[in-house]
């Protein structure tokens, strides 16, 4: 004990990741990294729409839709949830009141996606108009499913 005393008392200088073990900022190393995430532009309305499982429950994952008055245009995200790279097929898609869509992956570039889908952003002015939101993906074996019906009208 008097080793660590005497230890505590000299200044220390720690490597970048052992101060990140000690601050909680690294995860177990289990976890995987998550990529850098490109964010929707726009102003977020404090919803957020979760998958829900067979059983109806929420989980999985969750989306949240963002509009930017300046291009008068929605945007759309998907995350897995929690954020951990443990989901997989992860895709999200955005519709328009006329039944013309958005979706990431593309249908003809399937991708393994395991964080999120998107940022999707509406193609016209949707100024007055509702959008839909449609998503899906497999967490634990268990496919979970989002479908907003109309929102963000006006």
């Amino acid at each position: 004990m008097k080793l660590l005393k005497k230890r505590l008392r000299k200044p220390q200088v720690l490597g970048v990741g052992v101060m990140a073990l000690l601050l909680g900022l690294v995860a177990s190393p289990t976890a995987q990294a998550a990529p850098a995430a490109e964010q929707c532009s726009g102003s977020w309305d404090g919803t957020t729409y979760w998958a829900k499982n067979p059983a109806g429950r929420n989980g999985g994952g969750y989306a949240r839709t963002y509009w930017n008055g300046a291009t008068k245009k929605n945007c759309v995200k998907f995350w897995s949830s929690p954020y951990d790279g443990l989901a997989s097929h992860v895709t999200v898609a955005i519709f328009d009141e006329g039944g013309d869509y958005s979706i990431d992956p593309p249908k003809e570039h399937p991708a393994n996606l395991r964080y999120y889908a998107g940022p999707l952003y509406t193609w016209f002015n949707s100024t007055g108009q509702c959008i839909r939101v449609s998503g899906s993906l497999v967490r634990g074996g268990v496919k979970y499913n989002l479908d907003t019906g109309p929102i963000r009208c006006g």
